[in-house]
């Protein structure tokens, strides 16, 4: 079934030409969008078109779900393009049951994230196509749109070239761009240096030795001093705040299947000089995500290799240490692959635990049937992992995992999942029988929620949002939610403490602080961490705090990205330059230390990533380097300054620095 065009209506958004089967639109900068209203009550599952972004930097278009009555979409889908790259997308209408935010990506597509509630498309009065709001009018070509029940076998793409030998995009020119081997060369050998602080005051794991805050106990742990301030404390017993970037590794990976006939040189995938480099296979991202298959291959690992023959990695070492170090970089954040427990590290790090244990049978997206015994047997094979890092002295601590992916639905009470479920689980018995001991009959029950219940075993069927379907029941709903979050982190955390006693806790790395749910069971760790994509970490801190939860804060996560050198989207916080990349830099890294329970800020991430997307298909210009291990110098400049103070800022003796930074829209998906 064809989309015709000419029925579409625009809001903030105009045509500069328009047929049946195509059309060319300026969408305003605010997000404007056109209905589609051939999609309402088609009754079929796909939407699928080509789309070219006429822009020069990438695109996070907008699939809006309205609602009647509302103003605010229910539920979107917001994906990235390429731009001057005709891509096909293909946007699944089932996606609308919210059962996940991620999907693998298609050929061309960029990542393509879930956001909202769960809606029943029948309940769908307008379906709009259009963009995230951006810095500027956005002109997009459409062409080619069908709705179908099938799935396209193809996903074709433009034969042209769009990145260089070296991994960079080809369509723009910048600062610092490299042009030949021979300026790698060089630019590389005057990156080679000695791994050490700048600052005498620190010793050799980055701590302030002036501040000795008790005596070490041979690992990191933490301390909280008479003024009420949390710390983290080396192993020698000094003031510690963790500082440094995600993702230490060689070059980001870069996603280059589909993609081959774009990049100006790959090496083959057979090549004995390179085929170390390139990792080929499948990931299934989460347990409830089908298998994707993919080829992947770091060019700034490629460009290293060729300047420095078989000794590429140590001289990668080599440099990192010497960036990061003599600039006040005193760790690595999560993702490290510097050095790591391997007899010559030199930064201390932070890692996380892999595969969080998992059930068969998932209450709502990669949420576990944590009542089972089959939770807790996992858990103790999850955290017997933990016993080839327990003695190591530069382990800081381990995250159990990275930002739970139920937690991206706002408000969100996962014993209403429970009920929805039609699954007879554990934790659905556990409901039943929480509820029982509640209420002494269900007769009570009924009184207490204003329903019409004829016995508790109507608990073992599917219940459609029960504290909305049941106002009353939200207290019940809200406790035993609290409840299996409680049991979702005591039950791992107990285990990997009976593995390791020498590390701390870091927690899960939570995506956002919004829901008081999510701070229940801070008690089972030593560190609370949260990632904060915010210019100011304040509220999120202040949220966590006035939750009842007393224990240091790490920020797990936080960048801005700019589009004048590189990469055409700017990640998750923009900013109008690298300049203010700087000073987005000292803001939020000052504010997070002048924080009473303020510990670490981690800057997600060390590389650029790949133009074209790495595995997912974020491509932000978010590192500390770019893909030629070549370090902005604005950013570095900065990170140098607040290292200079940092110490004198987490214990209240300097005020933090106080200029934010000026912002643009994000292009981030």
């Amino acid at each position: 079934m064809k989309l015709n065009f000419e029925t579409s209506i625009m809001r903030d958004a105009s045509f500069i030409s328009l047929n049946t089967d195509s059309c060319t639109v300026v969408f305003g900068k605010l997000g404007g969008g056109i209905t589609l209203p051939q999609i309402k009550g088609c009754g079929k599952r796909y939407v699928v078109g080509d789309i070219e972004v006429l822009e020069e930097h990438s695109v996070a278009m907008m699939f809006r779900c309205f609602v009647p009555g509302s103003e605010k979409e229910r539920i979107f889908m917001r994906f990235g393009l390429l731009p001057n790259f005709k891509t096909r997308i293909c946007l699944d209408l089932n996606l609308l049951d919210n059962s996940t935010i991620f999907t693998n990506r298609t050929a061309g597509t960029l990542k393509l994230v879930v956001h909202g509630k769960r809606t029943d498309i029948n309940e769908v009065d307008r379906f709009e196509l259009g963009i995230e709001d951006t810095f500027q009018d956005v002109r997009v070509r459409l062409s080619n749109f069908i709705l179908t029940d099938e799935k396209p076998g193809e996903f074709p793409l433009p034969d042209k070239k769009m990145v260089d030998e070296f991994g960079q995009w080809k369509e723009k020119e910048w600062t610092g761009k490299i042009h030949s081997l021979e300026e790698l060369k060089a630019k590389l050998k005057a990156l080679e240096g000695e791994a050490e602080y700048s600052f005498p005051e620190w010793n050799r794991w980055g701590g302030d030795t002036s501040r000795k805050l008790k005596t070490g106990t041979g690992y990191f742990s933490t301390f909280k001093s008479e003024d009420g301030r949390w710390h983290l404390v080396d192993p020698d017993g000094c003031d510690y705040f963790s500082l440094g970037p995600c993702g230490t590794n060689p070059g980001d990976q870069c996603r280059v299947d589909n993609f081959e006939q774009v990049c100006e040189w790959l090496p083959e995938t057979d090549d004995p000089e390179y085929k170390e480099l390139y990792q080929i296979g499948t990931r299934r991202r989460a347990a409830y995500m089908p298998l994707d298959s993919y080829k992947m291959i770091s060019f700034t690992a490629l460009n290293l290799k060729r300047v420095y023959g078989k000794e590429w990695r140590e001289k990668w070492e080599e440099i990192s240490h010497h960036i990061l170090m003599k600039n006040g970089i005193n760790s690595q954040g999560n993702f490290p692959g510097l050095s790591v427990n391997n007899g010559r590290s030199k930064l201390p790090y932070v890692r996380e635990l892999p595969g969080f244990p998992t059930t068969d049978t998932l209450i709502f997206r990669d949420f576990p049937d944590v009542l089972s015994p089959e939770y807790q047997e996992r858990s103790e094979k999850y955290a017997a992992k933990l016993s080839e890092w327990k003695d190591d002295v530069w382990l800081i601590g381990y995250f159990l995992r990275n930002e739970p992916e139920f937690n991206f639905v706002e408000g969100l009470a996962i014993a209403d999942e429970v009920l929805h479920n039609p699954a007879q689980t554990y934790c659905r018995f556990g409901l039943i029988q929480y509820l029982k001991e509640t209420y002494d009959s269900i007769e009570a029950l009924n009184k207490a929620w204003d329903s019409s219940f004829e016995d508790f075993e109507d608990f073992r069927k599917p219940i459609e949002c029960c504290s909305v379907s049941y106002s009353k029941s939200q207290k019940d709903i809200r406790e035993f939610s609290k409840y299996l979050i409680r049991e979702y982190i005591r039950v791992p955390a107990l285990a990997c403490r009976a593995v390791d006693k020498n590390h701390l806790n870091l927690g899960l790395r939570w995506s956002k602080a919004y829901n008081l749910d999510m701070m229940t069971g801070w008690e089972y760790f030593d560190v609370f961490s949260i990632n904060c994509y915010d210019f100011d970490p304040t509220r999120d801190m202040d949220f966590v705090i006035k939750a009842g939860v007393d224990l240091p804060i790490l920020l797990g996560e936080y960048h801005c990205g700019a589009l004048d050198r590189g990469l055409p989207a700017t990640g998750l916080k923009g900013v109008k330059n690298q300049e203010e990349r700087g000073v987005m830099w000292r803001y939020f890294v000052e504010k997070v230390a002048a924080h009473p329970y303020g510990v670490g800020a981690h800057w997600f991430q060390y590389n650029d990533q790949f133009c074209l997307g790495r595995y997912d298909g974020e491509n932000y210009q978010i590192g500390m380097v770019d893909i030629c291990m070549q370090p902005y110098k604005e950013l570095m400049e900065a990170v140098y300054e607040t290292s200079k103070v940092l110490y004198e800022v987490k214990n209240g003796e300097r005020i933090p620095y106080s200029r934010l930074p000026e912002s643009i829209p994000m292009i981030g998906y």
